[in-house]
């Protein structure tokens, strides 16, 4: 790599027949201001994109494998780029993007996977649709507004949110409000108010929000120490409902907003290990076949 700036570091793999196509996705692709790695040593059937690859994992970005007619019948094709899709290359934080080529007749194994459809012998038109899905990866990721409330619960109150929904302060619990005690000691004008939410959190994020609320000062009129949560219920112990709809609930429902941004994440960390491990086993089941099938017996 050089210390020049650009937008995002690419490595093209390719075969010999289709050098031509690569050398111009190089060259288009460079004029757009990206970083381009094309192994002039080529990949040949039975070469492994892992193994290529591996020395640059740090530096690269994405992989633009090319999938033409002259690949698909390899073993790189049909066996290591399935694996680099969601093993050690993906692992290491590097998105791989398959290049079909031609119409070509994709691999079983990435038939589920979406991949960019480009014309060889229009260089220009192919390196557009490629720089347009790198461009369309490195743009910010729009968040989808959370929709205030669905049709059907008009005529079904009884339907509640989907259990992964961003969660919502619905309203103040009236019901279970405390009362001050007033007897001239301190704070003794204050009292519980519980805020209702959309649907019960999770463990995890009912620690996040405590853990947050009560170790942070967001204001002057802040007050640590007396959140927490219960049930499907935010409880404010030591406030005044004055207090709450004047100070405290839009520091609610910032925390509520950073909360529901750490479910997300711990959700799709969850499921990237998830993922890792049923890549490690198939993986794994993959050195078994291959061993078995080399096995002879007298």
């Amino acid at each position: 790599m050089t210390s020049k700036n650009f937008l995002a570091s690419v490595f093209i793999s390719y075969q010999h027949a289709d050098k031509k196509l690569a050398a111009g996705l190089q060259d288009g692709l460079e004029k757009r201001g990206y970083f381009v790695w094309r192994d002039e040593g080529e990949l040949r059937a039975g070469d492994s994109i892992v193994e290529r690859v591996t020395a640059a994992l740090d530096q690269i970005d994405f992989v633009a494998a090319l999938i033409s007619s002259n690949s698909v019948t390899s073993p790189w094709c049909q066996k290591e780029l399935s694996l680099a899709m969601t093993g050690e290359i993906a692992r290491n934080g590097v998105t791989v993007l398959p290049v079909r080529i031609d119409q070509v007749e994709m691999p079983s194994s990435l038939k589920d996977k979406l991949y960019i459809e480009v014309h060889g012998d229009n260089i220009t038109q192919a390196t557009e649709r490629i720089a347009d899905s790198l461009q369309r990866h490195l743009a910010p990721v729009r968040p989808i507004p959370v929709k205030r409330r669905h049709p059907f619960s008009q005529t079904h109150p009884e339907s509640k949110p989907a259990p992964d929904a961003p969660i919502r302060v619905t309203g103040v619990d009236e019901k279970g409000m405390g009362s001050p005690r007033n007897d001239g000691t301190r704070g003794s004008a204050l009292y519980l108010v519980p805020l209702r939410l959309s649907r019960r959190p999770s463990q995890g994020w009912a620690t996040y929000f405590e853990r947050t609320w009560n170790g942070s000062l967001f204001s002057t009129m802040h007050r640590p120490g007396i959140a927490s949560v219960s049930g499907d219920r935010i409880l404010l112990d030591g406030t005044t409902v004055e207090e709450v709809a004047q100070y405290h609930l839009s520091t609610v429902r910032r925390v509520v907003e950073e909360a529901n941004q750490w479910e997300l994440e711990a959700r799709a960390a969850d499921q990237r290990e998830q993922q890792r491990r049923a890549n490690a086993e198939a993986e794994r089941q993959e050195r078994i076949r291959a061993t078995l099938d080399g096995l002879t017996f007298d």
